[in-house]
């Protein structure tokens, strides 16, 4: 199969794309400046210009692929529009990433019972409503036989990378604490890089049309992390902060996200596509794993002051 994967440079676009190459398919990504095409052709991709809001060239993309993976627009109305248009009337398939944080319940770092399957009927918090919405229009056009599929993965980690586990990590290094909000009992789902990535693959060569999947393998509490970055970096106990202090080490965003609960069932994917989970748990990589071979001998940053980025 002929794949486009949009943002194949970046955290999770790249391990999918490598995944993809490696089950035997055809891979090309999309790139606006020759810098990026280089970078794209440099991993190992068939490069194409052009840029997922522009219509032309997401349209010239497409019509050479039997299917196109977004892995970075979430949020972008506008970018999902236009790959809906692109693949409307065909049998090209459109898998859109979205995430679990859609699930998002503001606890203040306080625990939940609630876990939430693939619910059409679920009414998200106003900050997550926008991103939940654009995956209901993607699954709603299936119904006029576009063949769609929404993803949404858990936290992603492995590599030593992630959206959010580097922020707390330079967070902790500067200033010489890692905290959790609160009593930090909340828990957030995750799923191992390589993992996420074969879910990907599934997805694209055998979900239905119109097909959702929640994508974790496990949870941790944010204490439990908080922890495991103190061990990391060889500092004190990780303690509890306030939200004030925890906007101010992260920011806003970050800090209300990582506060929160957004626990979700992730059986359908397992029980439909086969998908199984087989990387290491969030903690065992993050003081034993790549986390430990990536941030655990900057030791001399702490010293210094100087921050790695």
């Amino acid at each position: 199969m002929k794949v486009l994967v949009t943002a194949a440079t970046g955290y999770l676009g790249r391990a999918v794309a490598q995944r993809l190459q490696s089950a035997g398919h055809h891979v090309s990504a999309m790139a606006r400046s020759e810098v990026s095409l280089r970078a794209v052709a440099a991993a190992g991709f068939r490069p194409v210009r052009g840029d997922i809001t522009d219509p032309l060239s997401v349209r010239a993309a497409v019509a050479e692929v039997d299917a196109v993976i977004e892995t970075a627009a979430a949020d972008n109305e506008s970018a999902t529009e236009i790959l809906l248009e692109a693949v409307a009337g065909t049998a090209k398939r459109y898998v859109r990433t979205s995430g679990t944080s859609v699930f998002t319940e503001l606890s203040g770092g306080e625990s939940s019972d609630t876990v939430h399957a693939e619910d059409p009927a679920f009414e998200p918090i106003p900050p997550v409503q926008h991103r939940f919405s654009l995956d209901r229009r993607v699954v709603a056009a299936a119904a006029s036989g576009t063949h769609t599929v929404v993803l949404r993965p858990g936290m992603i980690y492995g590599g030593g990378g992630s959206e959010q586990l580097p922020v707390l990590l330079r967070a902790a290094m500067r200033d010489r604490v890692s905290r959790y909000m609160g009593s930090g009992l909340n828990r957030y789902p995750n799923v191992f890089l390589d993992d996420v990535a074969q879910a990907y693959v599934l997805a694209v060569e055998s979900a239905p049309a119109g097909g959702e999947y929640n994508i974790a393998a496990d949870e941790a509490t944010m204490r439990e992390i908080a922890e495991g970055i103190a061990q990391v970096l060889g500092l004190e106990p990780a303690v509890s902060a306030t939200m004030e202090e925890m906007i101010e080490a992260i920011g806003l965003l970050y800090a209300l996200g990582l506060s929160s609960n957004a626990r979700v069932d992730a059986s359908k994917i397992r029980a439909e596509l086969g998908w199984t989970p087989q990387g290491p748990s969030l903690l065992d990589d993050l003081v034993h794993g790549s986390y430990q071979k990536v941030w655990g001998h900057r030791e001399v940053s702490l010293q210094t002051g100087d921050v790695p980025r």
